[in-house]
């Protein structure tokens, strides 16, 4: 069965998730040039006063996955700091930082590529695709995968419950059954 506190905890996690992801379909534009500046004392780069602020972790989630989202959840200063790294040496918006360190946490050798691809330092790629690191996703990408993800999510669920649950089992009756190796009093 299942409890109150265990629906009221997931509808707190998905209402929370849903708020977060109010930021990923809107850019708010800045007439703040101040690129991040590094301090020597903490050694930590740091925004200016009035800089834009970072997007929220919705973003990251359905712009490149959960391995940057678990990154920006576990080392959220080390994060940030890679951010404001990058966003000063590039002298790009706080958007196209995060968007590239979220490709680089993804996978940082299809970054390290795509970058290169993108420079004209590979002769046999066209560097006529540049990706749009930090872009807003298009509302129908994001209804896209969030469908797709909580469909598949619920299915591979629905098959780990089917089958340590016994309620079916493969292979003939003299022979050893799948669903004896999880339940044998079956």
């Amino acid at each position: 069965t299942i409890s109150i506190d265990g629906i009221m905890d997931l509808l707190v996690f998905l209402l929370s998730t849903i708020i977060s992801l109010v930021g990923a379909f809107s850019s708010t534009p800045t007439g703040d040039d101040g690129m991040p500046k590094y301090n020597i004392n903490t050694q930590k780069w740091s925004p200016t006063p009035n800089a834009e602020p970072p997007y929220g972790i919705g973003r990251t989630l359905l712009g490149n996955g959960p391995m940057p989202a678990f990154t920006r959840l576990t080392k959220p200063g080390e994060y940030m700091q890679a951010v404001y790294k990058f966003q000063a040496s590039e002298k790009c918006t706080i958007r196209y930082a995060q968007g590239n360190m979220d490709a680089y946490f993804e996978n940082p050798n299809d970054w390290a590529y795509q970058r290169r691809v993108e420079a004209g330092l590979i002769p046999t790629e066209k560097s006529t695709y540049k990706k749009p690191y930090g872009e807003p996703i298009p509302l129908g990408q994001v209804a896209l995968t969030v469908t797709w993800g909580i469909g598949v999510s619920g299915w591979i669920a629905n098959l780990i419950l089917a089958v340590t649950s016994g309620k079916f089992c493969i292979g003939d009756a003299g022979s050893t059954q799948f669903c004896q190796v999880f339940f044998p009093d079956l």
